[in-house]
This record gives structure tokens, sequence and C-alpha cells, in this order.
């Protein structure tokens, strides 16, 4: 499905995978290293050698809040595969193996497309003082990967799911087996404010349903949130 285009250098797969829009086809951008990767709210990406940093051009006929779900499950499905068989989702946008990220997703609307770029830390053995909340593949089982091939079974994961959601056959449900973060408080800084609550459940569309200190049951999407505090 995907063209995939390789560097060994980009200054971010994001700005590659927007650049070639006009092209009007599904491409992988995958890039060894990028000088300035990005998270969500602009926040810098630590991308040295060893990490997977991929983008995806979409065209989906689906809910924009629907392409991070199919980005996680697919991340999750090859950790499973490669032996993770804990890795966790915090939504909209972390996977963690254990209390530690290994994995960060962001997408971005762009034209009539969605560009859905991965950041998975694979053969990485140092990391800033700043990020001690991270961790790798290499860190965790101290062992060496094949980027290749877990970018191979990562796109194949994507196309996967992606086919189903376009067909309406994504089983959404099978998002709860990974879900994390259920029942923990929050606070989350949205247009009408900063609003604090309990983690109540993720509906069928990707929503964060929070139940705030008054009991109200709110519900938020993972475009409408300009910052989440766990």
């Amino acid at each position: 499905m995907f063209k995939i285009i390789r560097f060994k250098r980009v200054s971010s797969t994001q700005d590659v995978a927007k650049r070639l829009f006009d092209r009007e086809e599904e491409v992988a951008i995958f890039a060894l290293t990028q000088t300035r990767g990005r998270g969500r709210r602009q926040r810098a990406w630590f991308s040295p050698p060893g990490g997977l940093y991929l983008s995806v051009l979409l065209f989906p006929r689906i809910r924009f809040n629907t392409v991070p779900l199919i980005a996680a499950l697919a991340v999750v499905k090859t950790l499973n595969g490669l032996g993770f068989k804990k890795a966790a989702i915090l939504w909209p946008n972390d996977i963690l193996l254990g209390s530690k990220k290994v994995c960060g997703i962001l997408c971005e609307r762009y034209k009539d497309g969605i560009v859905c770029g991965i950041g998975l830390n694979v053969n990485i053995k140092n990391f800033p003082k700043n990020l001690t909340n991270a961790t790798s593949l290499l860190l965790e089982s101290k062992k060496m990967y094949n980027l290749n091939k877990i970018l191979d079974e990562l796109l194949h994961h994507i196309e996967i799911f992606y086919r189903q959601s376009q067909n309406g056959r994504l089983k959404i449900g099978e998002i709860y087996n990974y879900l994390t973060g259920i029942g923990e408080m929050v606070e989350v800084v949205h247009k009408d404010g900063i609003i604090r609550g309990t983690v109540f459940d993720i509906d069928d569309d990707w929503g964060l349903l929070l139940r705030d200190e008054s009991g109200v049951i709110r519900k938020f999407y993972y475009g409408d949130i300009k910052r989440l505090k766990w």
C-alpha cells in the first residue's frame, strides 16, 4: 500500500511528508535520524540514530481522531510481535513499556489529508537527563533490533487497521485490551479552560470521557486538547 521513501537524515519526517503531499498518494517517510523532530505542542522529539522515525500520509474517509487510534494499535501489535506483551496505550498518543514511554504519535491535518508521525525508541542506549520517563526496546530487553524489519511489520499493521477503518470493520473494542490510565486523575487544558477530573472511559470514537470535579462526564477528542497532564 505505502510507497516507502527512505532518508538517512531529515529535519522532520512530518515536514517531508507535507512537501510530498501533492503527489496524492499514500506514502511513508522513514528516517534514521531527525534534526528537528517534534511531538505534540511543538515539543522537541529526541531523534538520534537508533530510533525509528516514520510519517505516513493518508487520505482517510474516517474521523481525524480515529487515526491516532490506528497508529497506537499498530505500534502495540508490532511490539507484541517482538515479545513486549505488556505494551500499553496511554491516551491519546503515547505507548508505554511499564511506566516509561517508548513511542509517541503525532497526527496533523494537512489540506485534505492527515500526516501521522510515529517515533519509536528502538536501539537507543542513552537519553538526555530531562527525559527521565523515556525508554527504548534496547534498554528494556538488552537486545538490538533490525529497524527495517520493525518498519515493515509496523506498516503492515497500519495498513490492516487503516483498511478496516475505511470499510467500517475496525473493531474499536480491541483497543481496550491495551489501555492504561483508566481511573487516574488528570488535568486537561481545553478551550474552556483547565478541567480536572478522573478518566472514566475511552469511547468507541477515541474520545476521552472524564468525570470532572462536580461529577459531570465530559468528552474530549485528540485534536481538541491543548495539553493533558497525567
